[in-house]
């Protein structure tokens, strides 16, 4: 019988992940890792609404409206977009708005700092940054963001023992890049903590954006709805700003294409391994349709073998408990129509001390 939501803090949980011996997983990733750096997707629509309408509301006034209008966020942004575009203005106009809404806070606090220039070097051309830009650099976020979630992945990930089982891949719903080049960066301090040489150390995982890009030997981190990287004085861009996924168009243009990159690509990984979901509300439509066609699919298969009485949740959302128990007997059943057991941990200062130990 499959349970349905497990404590992770348990230690029958430790090496969890190794288990699946001939099984591979995935991270998945959602805004919710980057909370305390970057806007999450409520705060940063605010911004994109101020900005393109000229309003001044705060969180709570913007809370009510958005409410009463009963719009979701995406369909929020598409307004903006759409207003954007009467005015005469261009998507890649549009897409500048967004990369100001979702990095103004960090730049501005990374100015402050002395480290904006090396910061928007670290997105594109990490490789590029001198040693003393570096260290000024990791002491940057190091003293500022060593308590987000993000980070703790990070370290999860760059300080890993060498008997843990790393994820094949690294799916991530996020316009940003900081998982990557912080993985970047604090693989080369680990280095040179390790041996005393500042160097750049063999690429662990590689930032994929669009189809034909390769990864070698790295654990590829697939960026599914686009990627945008802030801008320098260079104004050199290599990112995937034209393919993002924001507004309500783009994510009605996903779910119709049934061979879009998104789609085949986690329909595919959902089918054949293990997924572990961090920093996600699970509520996007295209992710639990795509997680329920796979599980479906599955079971049906295993209900030959099994008379019928099929019962398995192979993949692992993971989450601080609910406020309410009787919410959380609601999430207990929630998921498992898409196979999704969830793993509790006590709070997300736990993190990195949960991923350790069930890789």
């Amino acid at each position: 019988m499959a349970i349905d939501t497990i404590i992770l803090s348990e230690s029958k949980y430790e090496n969890y992940l190794r288990q699946f011996s001939t099984t591979s997983w995935i991270l998945n990733v959602g805004a919710g890792i980057c909370v305390g750096i970057l806007p999450d997707w409520f705060d940063l629509t605010l911004n994109l609404v101020n900005q393109t309408f000229g309003k001044s509301w705060d969180k709570k006034s913007f809370k009510k409206i958005s409410d009463d209008v009963g719009f979701s966020l995406d369909s929020w942004i598409q307004g903006c977009y759409n207003k954007l575009i009467s005015q005469g203005k261009s998507a890649e106009e549009f897409n500048k708005l967004l990369e100001n809404a979702l990095y103004k806070d960090l730049l501005d606090n990374a100015d402050k700092s002395g480290v904006k220039e090396p910061l928007i070097t670290l997105f594109e051309s990490p490789k590029t940054i001198k040693i003393k830009q570096f260290f000024k650099l990791y002491d940057f976020f190091e003293s500022n963001y060593s308590w987000t979630s993000l980070i703790q992945i990070v370290k999860a990930l760059v300080l890993v023992d060498n008997k843990a089982k790393l994820p094949s891949a690294i799916i991530t719903f996020n316009a940003d890049s900081l998982l990557h080049s912080l993985i970047i960066l604090y693989s080369i301090k680990h280095q040179f903590d390790s041996t005393g040489k500042f160097s750049i150390p063999k690429e662990p995982f590689r930032k994929v954006t669009r189809t034909f890009q390769t990864w070698g030997n790295s654990i590829p981190i697939f960026h599914l709805h686009g990627s945008l990287s802030p801008t320098g004085t260079k104004n050199v861009m290599k990112d995937s700003r034209e393919s993002l996924i924001f507004m309500e168009s783009s994510y009605n243009e996903v779910a119709s294409n049934m061979y879009s990159w998104a789609q085949t690509n986690f329909l595919y990984s959902a089918q054949n391994c293990k997924m572990v979901f961090l920093g996600l509300s699970m509520s996007d439509p295209n992710i639990r349709r795509w997680l329920s066609w796979t599980h479906q699919a599955f079971i049906s298969e295993l209900s030959v073998e099994t008379n019928g009485k099929a019962m398995s949740l192979p993949h692992l959302w993971i989450r601080t408990k609910s406020s309410s128990s009787d919410v959380q007997d609601f999430m207990n059943f929630s998921l498992r129509h898409m196979g999704v057991k969830i793993g509790l941990i006590d709070d997300w200062g736990k993190v990195e001390e949960t991923l350790s130990k069930i890789m």
